[in-house]
């Protein structure tokens, strides 16, 4: 399974689990999930996950399928679909995040463990970005208030984004080191495993442009019968010529349907050199799998016509720049996230998803309405100008600098 970054950070704190302060009256986290912020909730290898870090990722998680359309009603559905899968609910959201809290531990561990720390530049990046956040939102005040309807403090909005640059210095350091030079055989290996192919092709095309020169039409069936007797012919051209690649080459300037450019020549004359499964027909990909490197195949039928396929070596150039150092440490990465041990707590498993939220919105607009009743009123309405009030709140709310 490939490792894909995602949209909000976190921050791994290595506390000790009963070293929580009492709780504090104003914290959102204890009043809506009746867990303290510094609790520990759940462990990745030993190294303590608390209440505020955990909390975060699961507003951000239930955000997101918020933005797919999930969760849209004040009865959340029971499963929401993953793939072909049904899931429940629940388990969507709890999963992803900690999959979350236990990626960027397992990347704050390792750069500890390597010693890797954050520039006085990278320092100031952090801050800098805080800075501007504080400023779309309309100040200090409105910062705070958003980091509260998060659950998290401003020390742990910050620590977010330094695991980004862990992320990168990590990744440096080992590209430097020579830890992520990429061999002749991963890059083979990485092309088995993508199922990476190359072909060339002879098209017999059984459509036509259509009468409004924008579209295709089938052809009759006396056309079609007369393409597929082309392609049969010239498959037993090339039998006669001992299926040779030079061979093919000629048939395939001279009869393939492929698309030409206004000379006349074919676009892929050099065919398809680096193919991912699924990029074309089922008909053609099928066909060309079954070959081995050289073969020539009898006539594919697909939508498109009747296609001649000859397998050819894949493009290892093309195929060294995805199988690159990211992509190598993108991939160890995934090896280190399969390997962490993640133990979770008796509150981690008793929490539910819908009635923290639930609660924490009903916390936040109470505050935000004893905020506004506390306001000085009035003693005369302003003169209408005439104009549209306008907001200082953001048209999107800020995330940290995503790892990746």
């Amino acid at each position: 399974m490939n490792w894909k970054p995602i949209v909000s950070g976190a921050l791994a704190l290595a506390l000790m689990a009963g070293c929580a302060a009492p709780a504090d009256p104003d914290d959102l986290a204890y009043q809506a999930a009746d867990i303290k912020r510094d609790a520990q909730l759940l462990t990745v290898d030993g190294q303590a996950v608390t209440a505020e870090t955990y909390l975060f990722w699961l507003l951000s998680a239930i955000s997101q399928q918020q933005y797919y359309g999930n969760l849209s009603g004040d009865e959340w559905e029971e499963t929401i679909t993953i793939g072909e899968e049904a899931k429940p609910t629940v388990d969507v959201l709890k999963e992803d995040a900690l999959e979350t809290a236990k990626l960027y531990s397992v990347i704050e561990s390792r750069a500890t463990a390597a010693g890797v720390t954050l520039t006085e530049e990278q320092e100031q990046e952090v801050n800098d970005q805080l800075a501007q956040v504080a400023e779309q939102l309309g100040g200090e005040d409105q910062l705070q208030q958003w980091l509260d309807s998060r659950c998290i403090t401003k020390e742990g909005f910050l620590a977010l984004n330094r695991v980004y640059y862990l992320n990168e210095n990590l990744r440096d350091q080992m590209t430097e080191a020579g830890e992520l030079t990429v061999t002749d055989a991963e890059v083979e290996q990485f092309v088995e495993e993508q199922d990476i192919y190359a072909a060339k092709h002879i098209l017999i095309s059984t459509r036509k442009i259509a009468e409004d020169g924008q579209s295709y039409e089938t052809m009759t069936d006396e056309e079609i019968a007369q393409a597929k007797a082309l392609a049969e012919d010239l498959r037993q051209q090339l039998r006669d010529a001992g299926d040779s690649e030079e061979k093919f080459d000629e048939l395939m300037k001279e009869y393939s349907e492929d698309g030409r450019d206004e000379n006349g020549d074919l676009y892929m004359p050099d065919g398809y050199t680096y193919i991912y499964p699924g990029y074309m027909v089922t008909e053609f990909e099928m066909g060309a799998l079954a070959l081995e490197v050289g073969q020539i195949s009898d006539p594919v039928e697909s939508q498109f016509g009747y296609h001649i396929i000859l397998r050819i070596p894949v493009d290892m150039d093309t195929a060294r720049e995805d199988c690159n150092e990211d992509y190598k440490f993108s991939q160890l990465t995934q090896q280190w996230l399969d390997e962490a041990k993640v133990e979770t707590s008796k509150a981690y498993d008793e929490l539910d998803p819908k009635t923290f939220y639930d609660r924490l919105n009903e916390i936040v607009q109470a505050r935000q309405a004893a905020a506004e009743s506390a306001q000085p009123s009035e003693s005369a309405a302003p003169e209408a100008s005439g104009e549209p009030e306008t907001s200082a709140a953001p048209e999107t709310s800020p995330e940290p600098t995503p790892v990746g």
